[in-house]
């Protein structure tokens, strides 16, 4: 998605070296998994080393910390190798992440205890024991020594299953986890084997949670609702009557500072005991202005809790991580002066114990709770019933074991009242889990029983395209039908992108999922712009007059942002980018092509009255902007560059729509004389673009970013062009041999040139070809997904270990954005085109 966001700084390979060598100094000051001797297992998700080379997008956002994805188009959650939700979004993939979670952008980041995240942030499970001889021990299952791995309970499963194993104490516990298809229930259930060995006679699971509900979202800058996080939360307290734990969070406390004014009341003046718990019980009672409410608790109630303050320094790593990216993104003085004051911590809170200090000290408080983290570490919670400002909350529960098996289940649930989350939680303890869970397998695999695969007998292919689907309807907004770039949290890509979008609607029309790539098109007919605008403010082209405009004052109608947020109503960019050509181009592509796909008479004709005015606005204003000097489309944003240019990229992106909308004109009804301006416009580039992009050397090709698409799907060349021959084996040897051959020591969106290459050999039926693109895929699905899990990232480093246990190295670890949708869809679709026969239409 964002390939040419990309900087080959000095300075990364002079870091990545400081960080191999000096690998001592941790995210905290703890000492490093990098720092441990060579025959230590470093700690989870650790490999130990860092990757060949860095990671562009981690360095400026942050490391991915997912191997696996929850949702169904409402909650959405993620969870890392080690069990850890590292996030919780409400009541959208797309936004609002509801839980402190935030790693590092440092070079190392991938060497640091949970990549640079503080120990008390996101939620995991704990066990506190008493052996047989009496002595009382406490772990964190996500740490050492436990060992860990993770999968989903079937190909058709979007229930997540870890296993962690504790040689030492004779445990294994397997974690399952998974959201609930009709509700927004996320269910955490534990069930604990204790081995004949074991030294464990008692033991008790402590559930840890660190929410940070919030409604905060921000137009052009997607960091609000979670590398914000010290201006997120509100409070925590424990219903009694519930024997849940309720993180709220009401409307009118929205904005930052949050006034806190009814939990000041008795934060300010707590009482003892007995009268804490009846001033907190009102406090709840009170509780009936919408908002955001996560209720937590226990099946079968819970043996012990603890609403506790989190103390961490949550603004020194959020102050350093916005440092690294204003130096990766190299923004110049006075626009990294503008982003520091916006949204840097230590600019904005000037407290010296950070924004709890600033609560406490503004609002008077005297009562204090220990953090609920550092609290379980003893194995008692202490009951403290209430915390705000920067709160965190556990559970208890103790495990009953009959025949060496016990288990434990958290519920987490959120609605927009108090009374919503409780009838959330209610309903979902009411039924036992393993029924919660078949169901949920059942519903994936309902929806997945229809889909069309690949036409091979390998189980890992196959295995892998039940997942890319899988990971496309988590991804999809049950509420607008947009779908987001990832589910995880950080990079921030929980935004619709409609150049991703476009291809994964052709991997959703492919599997034959044709309502979802309807409503997904309705959403962008919908985002689409339908007048000339503005820029946004990180651009000065002069005044635009709608009523008169000019290009470049006025961006074009019939374009798109570089992408939404995916709302039901508004259209709210997610970056200050705004007039994303090659967008704009796939837009139009898509609105069309998946007509194709629709056989039903009644459906096609009621699609195409909805998206033909937006093919036709498209099409024309696309036309329209053009460079007189040299017949190419006009400058614009390519693939999220903050510079305009005018590449093979937006060229052939331009191309493709107006192809998409002469092919759409019997349909639609068109105007022919407008069309007759397409096909000139079409003309000028079909001969503009080898005038500027054809290069000679190594082979003939066509050069530019994106350059596969020229192959499919704007199929420029004929497919017996010797052009073509030179292009593919270019694409081949840069783009998939490197992979193959492990000799690329950082890469991303390598399925695109096999997509290319796969659609030429099936348009050939060259059978040479077709067997190279098959065993490509079977490469990799096994080589560059995540272990277990089957997950694409958007980028992967080659690592000088054996990662997934094939028993050679180097291998490659996924890395930012897991599980990256386009990504996924890429794969779909070469997997798709090499597994079958005959040209494609």
């Amino acid at each position: 998605m964002k390939r040419t966001v990309r900087r080959t700084l000095a300075w990364l390979r002079v870091g990545l070296l400081a960080a191999m060598v000096f690998a001592g100094c941790g995210s905290d000051g703890e000492p490093p998994a990098g720092g441990a001797p060579a025959a230590q297992r470093p700690p989870c998700p650790l490999l130990g080393v860092l990757p060949d080379a860095p990671n562009p997008f981690e360095l400026q956002w942050g490391a991915t910390n997912t191997n696996a994805a929850l949702g169904s188009g409402r909650m959405t959650s993620t969870v890392s190798l080690c069990g850890e939700v590292t996030s919780l979004k409400w009541p959208s993939p797309s936004y609002y992440d509801q839980i402190d979670y935030l790693t590092s952008n440092e070079i190392d980041a991938r060497l640091k205890p949970h990549f640079g995240a503080l120990d008390s942030a996101g939620a995991f499970p704990g066990l506190a024991y008493v052996t047989r001889t009496g002595q009382r021990g406490f772990t964190w299952l996500r740490d050492l020594p436990w060992e860990h791995e993770q999968t989903y309970t079937s190909d058709t499963s979007n229930v997540a299953v870890t296993t962690m194993r504790n040689t030492a104490l004779g445990l294994v516990v397997r974690a399952y986890q998974f959201i609930l298809p009709d509700a927004n229930v996320m269910v955490n259930h534990y069930e604990v084997e204790r081995q004949p060995t074991s030294p464990v006679r008692e033991a008790t699971l402590i559930f840890y949670a660190n929410f940070a509900p919030t409604m905060a979202r921000q137009a052009l800058f997607a960091v609000a609702d979670w590398a914000l996080d010290f201006k997120n939360d509100h409070a925590v307290v424990y219903d009694e009557q519930e024997r849940a734990l309720l993180h709220y969070l009401p409307q009118s406390e929205r904005a930052n500072p949050h006034r806190l004014a009814r939990v000041s009341e008795i934060l300010r003046q707590p009482g003892d005991g007995n009268a804490l718990r009846a001033q907190v019980a009102s406090l709840i009672r009170e509780l009936g202005e919408p908002g955001v409410y996560i209720a937590a608790g226990a099946r079968g109630g819970d043996d012990g809790y603890q609403c506790g303050f989190d103390q961490t320094d949550i603004c020194r790593i959020q102050s350093r991580l916005t440092e690294n990216t204003i130096r990766v993104f190299d923004l110049g003085d006075a626009f990294a002066e503008f982003v520091r004051i916006a949204f840097q911590c230590e600019r904005q809170v000037t407290h010296p114990d950070g924004p709890l200090g600033e609560c406490r000290s503004r609002l008077q408080w005297t009562y204090d709770a220990e953090s609920a983290y550092t609290d379980a570490m003893d194995g008692q919670l202490s009951g403290s019933p209430i915390a705000a400002c920067q709160a965190n909350a556990a559970l208890a529960k103790r495990l009953t074991f009959s025949g060496n098996v016990a288990s434990a289940t958290i519920d987490i649930a959120i609605a927009d009242t108090r009374d919503g989350a409780y009838e959330l939680l209610r309903a979902a303890r009411a039924q036992s889990p393993q029924a919660q869970r078949s169901a949920t397998e059942a519903w994936w695999e309902r929806f997945l029983a229809p889909a069309r695969l690949p036409q091979t007998d390998d189980p890992v292919v196959l295995a892998f395209a039940k997942r890319s689907l899988a990971v496309i309807r988590t991804a999809m907004d049950e509420a607008s039908g947009g779908i987001v770039a990832s589910v995880n949290t950080q990079p921030p890509y929980g935004e619709d992108w409609p150049r991703d979008g476009a291809f994964i609607n052709y991997a959703l029309d492919l599997a034959g999922y044709h309502d979802l790539v309807t409503r997904h098109n309705r959403f962008y007919a919908r985002v689409q712009r339908k007048r000339p605008a503005p820029w946004s403010p990180l651009y000065d082209f002069g005044p635009c007059d709608p009523q008169r405009p000019v290009y470049p004052n006025c961006v074009p109608a019939g374009t798109v942002e570089a992408n939404y947020y995916t709302d039901p109503q508004a259209a709210i960019p997610g970056l200050p980018l705004s007039f994303e050509i090659d967008a704009a181009g796939l837009v139009v592509w898509t609105l069309w092509e998946h007509a194709k796909f629709l056989r039903d008479p009644e459906a096609r004709t009621q699609y195409l009255a909805e998206v033909c005015p937006s093919i036709s606005l498209g099409a024309t204003n696309l036309a329209n902007c053009k460079d007189e000097t040299n017949n190419l489309q006009c400058y614009a944003n390519e693939d999220d560059t903050i510079p305009l240019t005018q590449s093979l990229l937006g060229a052939q992106t331009v191309l493709l729509a107006l192809r998409s909308a002469i092919e759409a004109a019997s349909a639609c009804g068109f105007d022919s004389a407008e069309v007759e301006r397409w096909q000139a416009r079409a003309a000028e580039l079909e001969e503009a673009i080898p005038r500027h992009f054809l290069r000679s050397e190594p082979v003939p090709h066509l050069e530019g970013p994106r350059r596969p698409w020229v192959i499919w799907p704007v199929k420029f060349f004929r497919p017996g062009d010797a052009l073509a021959t030179t292009h593919a084996q270019l694409l081949w040897r840069q783009g998939v041999q490197v992979i193959l051959e492990r000799t690329a020591p950082e890469s991303g969106y390598n399925a695109e040139p096999l997509v290319a290459v796969a659609y030429l050999a099936r348009q050939r039926n060259d059978r040479a070809m077709l067997e190279e693109a098959r065993r490509a895929v079977k490469f990799f699905v096994r080589n560059i997904t995540t272990n277990g899990t089957l997950h694409m990232s958007e980028s992967y480093g080659r690592v000088q270990v054996d990662r997934n246990g094939d028993g050679i190295a180097p291998d490659y670890w996924p890395q930012n954005d897991v599980p990256h949708v386009w990504e996924h869809a890429l794969l779909y679709t070469a997997a798709m085109f090499a597994f079958g026969e005959g040209p494609i239409d």
